[in-house]
C-alpha cells in the first residue's frame, strides 16, 4: 500500500511539473508557421487543436506585462545602469503647452515594474532627445549630447547643466583614432557607414586606452545600442522580420541573435522598433506591434540570449599603426598626381569663408583625427581614380598661355571649418586650394568642390574663346531664378531649372550642384528625379558636359568622362 501511495504521489508531482513549468518571463505558444523567437501577445496560450506537435516555447523573451501605456503617450527612450532598466514616456499635455514625462523603473529578472514616477516641470527649449541614468541622477540629453535636464529619483528637477561626457575633465577619454569624427556625443563608441567603401563599411570605435576601431564585417542596417564593448545591430531579413544581434567586439563574439518575425496576413505581429538599451546579460527593446498604425500597441521587452548560442564574429581591427600606414600610402599616390596635402596644418584665415564672421574667426581647427585623414584621402584617391589622366594637372596649371604658373594643387584636412562649413575650395587666390573638415566630411563633397576649381579653368578657357561663361549660364534658368523671394507661380516654376535647393544660392553652386550630380548619378540619369521631366535641369547638364570637354585636353582624350552619362 506504501508502495501504491508513493507512486501515487510522484505521478501527481509530474503532472505538476507539465502544467506549472518553471520559466522566467515565459510567453504565449506562437502560431506554428512563426519563427521560434517570436514576441508575446496579450491573449491566453491556446491548445492546439491539430494533432501536430507544438513548436517549443521561446525563453528568450518577455514582456513587461505591468507597464501600461497611455493612448496619447509615446516612447521618449530607454537606459540600464547596472542591474536595472529605465522607461521613459512622453505625451504632450494640450492645456499646459508642454511635455510631461513618466519614468519606469524595472526589474529584469522579474521582467516587472519596480516603481512609476512623474517628472516635474522643466524647461523644454534645448531639444532634449535621449535618455541617460548615472548614479542617483536621471538625465535628459539634448540632440547635441553638450546639455541635459538632471533629476533626482523622485522626479525633481535639478536644473539644466552640461552633459557630463562633454566636460573638459572626461575629454581624455577619448579615442585618439577618431577625436570627435563621426562621435556619437553621450555613447562610448562612435560609428560609421559609407557603403562606396566595402573597407568602411561598419566601422565601430570604443572610447579607451586600447585605440582600436572594429570593422564589422556582419551586414547590418544600424547601430542600436552600445555598452562596455557590447553592441547590439539591427538588421531587417528578406522576409521582413526583424533581427537584432548581440556582440562583444572586445571578445570577437557573437552573444545572441533574436529573429522578431514580420507581420501575417492579418497583419497582427507588426514591428516598429522605438529604441534599445543593454543591461548585464540582457537586452531592455522597445516596441509598436499590430496592424495599422492607429491600432499599434506600444510594448516593452526584456531579451535574454542564451550564452550556449554564442559563436565567433566575423570583424576586423584597425589600430593606430595601421591607420598610419595606409594614411602614408595614400599621400605617397596623390601627390604623384600633383597634390600637396596638409595634414597638420589650416589654410590662411583670409582665403576660409568668413560669411557672418570677422576674419580673426576664421581659422580652422586643426588635428583632424587618423581616421578622419584616412576617410577624406581614401575618398579623395577614389575620386581622382575616376577622372581622365592628367585632368588634376590641367585643373591648377591652367590654360598653357596664362599667366598664372600653378606647381600643385593644396588640399588641406582640418578638423572643423569655422561657421557652419564642411569643406570649401578657392581658385582664385594663392595657392588653389580645397580644404575638407573631418568632422563634417561627406565624400559628394569632393565633386562639389572639385567643379569650384574647374569653374577657373572653364573661365579661363571661355574669355580665350571670346565668350562668357557666367552669361552664358544665366541664359539657362530664369532671369529671376536665384532671387531670394520669389512668387508662387515662380516658385513651381523654377524647380525645372535646379537640382537642389542650394544650387539656387548662385550660378556657381548651381554649376557645383549639377557637377555633383552628374558626377554621383547611377545610371541611366534619364531616370534620376533630379534630370527627368526637368527641361532646365536637362539644358545645364548638357551645357555643363560641353563645356568642360571643351575646356580640358584630357577628357577629350576619352570616349566618355564618367560624368558624362546624358542620354
Amino acid at each position: 500500500m506504501k508502495k501504491l501511495l508513493a507512486l501515487l504521489a510522484v505521478c501527481a508531482l509530474l503532472a505538476l511539473c507539465l502544467v506549472f513549468p518553471l520559466r522566467r518571463g515565459a510567453l504565449p505558444t506562437p502560431p506554428a508557421e512563426t519563427e521560434v523567437s517570436t514576441v508575446p501577445t496579450t491573449e491566453a496560450p491556446t491548445v492546439p487543436t491539430t494533432t501536430e506537435a507544438p513548436e517549443p516555447e521561446p525563453r528568450s523573451l518577455a514582456e513587461v506585462p505591468d507597464l501600461e501605456i497611455r493612448e496619447d503617450e509615446g516612447f521618449f527612450g530607454l537606459c540600464c545602469d547596472g542591474g536595472t532598466g529605465y522607461v521613459l514616456l512622453q505625451r504632450w499635455d494640450q492645456q499646459a503647452q508642454t511635455s510631461r514625462f513618466r519614468l519606469f523603473v524595472l526589474d529584469p529578472e522579474t521582467a516587472a515594474v519596480v516603481s512609476e514616477t512623474e517628472l516635474a516641470e522643466f524647461p523644454q527649449e534645448a531639444g532634449f532627445s535621449r535618455l541617460a541614468v548615472t548614479g542617483d541622477t536621471l538625465l535628459l540629453i539634448d540632440e547635441f549630447g553638450e546639455r541635459c535636464a538632471a533629476f533626482d529619483r523622485t522626479g525633481t528637477f535639478l536644473g539644466l547643466r552640461d552633459y557630463p561626457v562633454m566636460s573638459r575633465e572626461n575629454r581624455g577619454w577619448q579615442n585618439r583614432l577618431l577625436n570627435d569624427d563621426c562621435f556619437w556625443k553621450g555613447a562610448d563608441f562612435a560609428s560609421y557607414t559609407d557603403d562606396g567603401d566595402p573597407e568602411l563599411s561598419r566601422l565601430v570605435a570604443f572610447y579607451d586606452e586600447t585605440d582600436r576601431i572594429h570593422a564589422l564585417k556582419e551586414p547590418c542596417d544600424e547601430l542600436s545600442a552600445a555598452a562596455g564593448h557590447r553592441l547590439l545591430t539591427r538588421s531587417h531579413g528578406e522576409d521582413g522580420s526583424l533581427i537584432y544581434v548581440l556582440s562583444d567586439l572586445d571578445a570577437a563574439l557573437r552573444l545572441g541573435e533574436l529573429v522578431l518575425p514580420a507581420s501575417d496576413v492579418a497583419g497582427t505581429r507588426w514591428v516598429d522598433p522605438c529604441g534599445a538599451a543593454i543591461g548585464e546579460d540582457w537586452v531592455l527593446l522597445a516596441a509598436e506591434w499590430g496592424g495599422e498604425a492607429d491600432a499599434r500597441t506600444p510594448r516593452v521587452l526584456f531579451w535574454y540570449p542564451d550564452p550556449e548560442a554564442q559563436s565567433p564574429l566575423d570583424q576586423e581591427i584597425y589600430t593606430e599603426e595601421r591607420f598610419t600606414e595606409q594614411i602614408a600610402a595614400l599621400k605617397a599616390e596623390l601627390e604623384a598626381l600633383g597634390l600637396t596635402l596638409h595634414l597638420d596644418e589650416a589654410p590662411a584665415p583670409e582665403q576660409t569663408p568668413t560669411t557672418g564672421l570677422a576674419v580673426s574667426e576664421s581659422v580652422c581647427d586643426v588635428g583632424a583625427s587618423l581616421f578622419g585623414q584616412y576617410r577624406i584621402l581614401s575618398g579623395l584617391k577614389a575620386f581622382a581614380d575616376k577622372l581622365p589622366a592628367g585632368f588634376l594637372r590641367e585643373l591648377y596649371s591652367g590654360m598653357p598661355d596664362s599667366d598664372t604658373d600653378r606647381d600643385s594643387l593644396h588640399v588641406y584636412l582640418v578638423r572643423n571649418i569655422p561657421g557652419d562649413a564642411a569643406a570649401f575650395a578657392n581658385a582664385w587666390m594663392e595657392p588653389m586650394m580645397v580644404c575638407f573638415a573631418a568632422e563634417e566630411y561627406n565624400p559628394s563633397q569632393l565633386p562639389h568642390e572639385f567643379m569650384h576649381l574647374m569653374d577657373y579653368r572653364l573661365n579661363q578657357y571661355n574669355a580665350k574663346v571670346r565668350r562668357d561663361l557666367e552669361n552664358e549660364w544665366s541664359r539657362l534658368s530664369p532671369w529671376w531664378a536665384y532671387d531670394s523671394w520669389l512668387t508662387e507661380k515662380q516658385a513651381q516654376e523654377v524647380e525645372g531649372y535646379f537640382v537642389s535647393l542650394y544650387a539656387r544660392t548662385n550660378s556657381t553652386e548651381d554649376r557645383a550642384e549639377t557637377f555633383q550630380a552628374l558626377f554621383d548619378s547611377e545610371e541611366p540619369v534619364a531616370e534620376q528625379w533630379w534630370y527627368a521631366e526637368h527641361p532646365g535641369v536637362q539644358a545645364k547638364a548638357a551645357y555643363l558636359v560641353k563645356a568642360i570637354r571643351a575646356a580640358f585636353p584630357s577628357v577629350q582624350a576619352v570616349d566618355a568622362a564618367c560624368w558624362e552619362k546624358l542620354p
